[in-house]
């Protein structure tokens, strides 16, 4: 339907300045042509009310020499008359005619034996008539007036015609004016509107060919705001400048992203190569190759565990459609807690169990002790035996509000923000000495964020512990029909 618009209006291909000259142009066409219609239909009745007056005048002059001689009217004394001119011929002339009652003619002034007679347009009625009508190829207006008998009965009627040709002529130099002024000035109003829009729109201009310089190799370029004033334009792009600057923060991270997953697996692998190479080198005792194969078997678990953080991390990127159950997160915690006692107690660590009781959110199950697994998981590694982990949850203004604190090794406060990013291991001894793909909190972030939750991290400094929160909205109070 659209490319069939397209075709059939060849001005939707046209550039917006001169689709916005055009319309400009139509719309002052249509308002100056009804303006300038409206002022010739105007001046139009102006003259024509003007000319009846005229007539109406010289009919008024002439009523007092109308005398009935029985039932017959005729003029009388015509000599004595000064102000109306029917002896004289033309524009300035006055005709006048008597007629009876049955339309005979009585009278006709000296001036209408230069003329053609025309029919009188007489009718039955006690009002006066104005008739415009041709005569001669002229234009022309006769007014008639009834004249009344002393029983008001109809005994004749006087015309009164003027010609108006001079009044045309007026109404034609009229329309001619009006014609040529609406023209210039829609040349002028198209003329202006072009430059206006041209100047209007410049900034898209600048703005489109910006645009096209800024490719993945320049993503620190911006569109020009700079402009003249401030406007939906500025507006526009600096939102474009708010994009880019997403999409280059997004790049840079894929950047930084793809450098570390290559070198979180060429690490074990180099390991790998290097034990099996030296195992190679000359027939060894089969404790050494046992040793080799343990090697290899534990870069090999290094490897599948950043595979399988990596996998987890984008399946949480793809997802659009989020399965969403109303899960009791209460039990849920407090299951990974039991999970993970025996660990902690081989580590001498204590995990306090805080959880308040019936605390639904509208999520997914397995994404949700994935969550869990990562907090717990990353306090256990980083808190030193003897050491205490605390794992809270509460529901704080219909939003479930998981926190896991620990009292172990902590980070300086300005790292709580690289502490989400993919493969991010702190440069200190206690991170280094353990392992890890240093996705864990990556993972937490992403599905936590998936459901328009917030994850937060915050620490006083090293050795001071750390605070992993995680609020999750949505939830659903308590609720006994659900499988948790």
């Amino acid at each position: 339907m659209d490319k069939l618009w397209g075709r059939l209006h060849p001005i939707s291909h046209w550039s917006i300045s001169a689709r916005l000259t055009v319309w400009y142009g139509l719309t002052m066409l249509i308002f100056l042509s009804v303006f300038a219609i409206l002022c010739y239909l105007m001046f139009h009745q102006s003259l024509h009310r003007d000319f009846d007056r005229h007539l109406t005048h010289e009919q008024r002059e002439l009523l007092p020499y109308v005398v009935l001689e029985g039932d017959q009217p005729r003029l009388a004394s015509l000599e004595n008359l000064r102000s109306v001119a029917f002896e004289t011929d033309g524009i300035y002339g006055t005709y006048v005619r008597l007629f009876s009652s049955d339309g005979s003619l009585l009278y006709s002034s000296p001036n209408f034996e230069r003329h053609e007679v025309f029919p009188a347009a007489l009718a039955a009625t006690s009002e006066d008539l104005t008739i415009s009508h041709e005569w001669e190829g002229n234009p022309a207006r006769s007014l008639y007036r009834p004249l009344m008998g002393d029983e008001d009965e109809l005994v004749g009627w006087l015309e009164v015609t003027g010609l108006e040709w001079s009044l045309h002529e007026e109404l034609q130099r009229l329309l001619e004016a009006l014609v040529l002024g609406v023209l210039l000035s829609l040349v002028l109003a198209i003329g202006g509107g072009f430059l206006l829009a041209r100047r209007a729109l410049r900034p898209v201009v600048e703005l489109t060919g910006a645009a096209h310089q800024i490719g993945a190799t320049n993503l620190s370029d911006r569109l020009p705001t700079d402009f003249s004033t401030k406007d939906e334009l500025t507006e526009l792009a600096e939102t474009f400048n708010e994009l880019i600057a997403r999409i280059e923060a997004s790049v840079a991270r894929e950047r930084r992203f793809t450098a570390n997953a290559a070198h979180e697996l060429l690490t074990p692998l180099t390991t790998m190569r290097n034990s099996v190479e030296v195992s190679l080198r000359r027939v060894r005792e089969p404790e050494t190759y046992q040793t080799a194969l343990e090697t290899i078997l534990a870069d090999a678990e290094e490897m599948s565990e950043t595979v399988r953080g990596l996998l987890t991390l984008s399946r949480v990127d793809r997802l659009k459609d989020l399965q969403r159950d109303d899960v009791n997160l209460s039990k849920l915690s407090s299951d990974a807690v039991s999970r993970y006692q025996d660990r902690a107690r081989r580590l001498n660590i204590e995990i306090i169990d805080r959880i308040e009781n019936d605390v639904f959110v509208t999520a997914d199950r397995i994404h949700l002790a994935e969550i869990l697994d990562n907090l717990i998981d990353n306090a256990l590694k980083y808190t030193p035996g003897p050491g205490t982990i605390e794992v809270h949850l509460q529901l704080v203004d219909g939003t479930a509000i998981l926190r896991v604190t620990d009292d172990g090794v902590g980070f300086e406060p300005e790292q709580a923000d690289q502490l989400s990013d993919r493969f991010y291991r702190a440069d200190v001894p206690e991170v280094q000495a353990e392992t890890g793909s240093g996705l864990g909190l990556s993972i937490v972030k992403a599905i936590t964020e998936a459901y328009d939750g917030t994850f937060t991290a915050h620490s006083d400094g090293r050795n001071q512990g750390a605070r992993f929160q995680v609020i999750l909205p949505q939830t659903v109070g308590r609720r006994r029909s659900v499988t948790a």
